[in-house]
């Protein structure tokens, strides 16, 4: 008879660090009343609305504004030089 193969372990999401400006983090801090894991499911909640809501193409589209705006910082410390 033959085994069956095991299921890999560990936590079904994967762990990130997210930077948000202070004056939004202060915002949604204040909304969430100074709780943290009420904070990181306001953040968690407003961002899987905004994927549902989006599609590839607009999510590919932030892709290419965060290139383009790499491109133009490496080009403005080209002009400082």
């Amino acid at each position: 008879m033959a085994k069956k193969g095991r299921k890999k372990g560990g936590p079904r999401y994967r762990r990130i660090s997210l930077s948000l400006p202070k004056r939004l983090y202060y915002v949604l801090n204040g909304v969430a009343m100074g709780d943290e894991k009420k904070l990181n499911r306001l953040i968690k909640g407003i961002l899987e609305d905004k994927l549902m809501e989006s599609t590839v193409a607009e999510l590919e589209m932030y892709l290419g504004r965060g290139e383009e705006m790499e491109e133009e910082e490496e080009a403005e410390e080209e002009k400082r030089e």
